[in-house]
């Protein structure tokens, strides 16, 4: 598929826990880019309000799949979108492939998890590589930063499997890595911005 001719270009703002994905969605989301949030914390927040403290933990193929079932929402709706031609991409915080490298982190079988990754690419992927100088844990974030390592490491393997153009980010302000991302789009025809 030629991605220079392509409308709704789906790209993907990955890496471990911690990494500085939801800044850069935002930042991407103020410049008028269209952009998808990462839905977990919103799954996690109301099974804590029902007494589940780490609902990943506790239950992560019925966690997972309810994750699926949104993030696919995600997916599905973003190529009905009606995009400019300047800026024909969309941003996800996260993909679905992010779900089965946190399985493979955790050594759990999603055998019974009916559901093709092969079905739902993206045309690229920017991964964000551990920083331990903003890491940080939250009420939804239960990772160490150790174990933020580990995560990166199985989702750039699953991108990588499933060849999924990746490029890396290296740490800097929010602002220096927006405009890496933008200049590679751009400079590869995916923006005339």
């Amino acid at each position: 598929m030629d991605i220079k001719k392509k409308n709704n270009c789906k790209i993907v703002i990955t890496g471990g826990p911690g990494s500085g994905k939801t800044e850069i969605i935002n930042s991407l989301s103020k410049k008028n880019f269209y952009c998808f949030k990462e839905v977990s914390r919103e799954i996690m927040k109301l099974e804590q309000l029902k007494g589940t403290e780490n609902y990943f933990s506790d239950k992560p193929i019925e966690f997972s799949k309810r994750l699926i079932k949104k993030r696919k929402e995600q997916y599905i709706e973003s190529s009905n979108l009606s995009l400019s031609k300047r800026k024909p991409v969309i941003f996800f915080d996260r993909g679905l492939h992010d779900i089965f490298a946190y399985l493979n982190y955790i050594k759990k079988s999603y055998n019974n998890i009916k559901f093709k990754l092969e079905d739902y690419s993206y045309d690229i992927a920017f991964i964000l590589p551990p920083w331990k100088k903003i890491y940080k844990t939250d009420s939804e974030r239960k990772e160490s930063y150790e174990q933020s390592i580990q995560i990166h490491k199985y989702i750039r393997s699953i991108y990588i499997k499933y060849k999924i153009q990746l490029f890396e980010i290296k740490p800097d302000t929010i602002e220096n890595r927006v405009l890496e991302i933008l200049k590679h789009l751009k400079s590869n025809h995916f923006i005339n911005y």
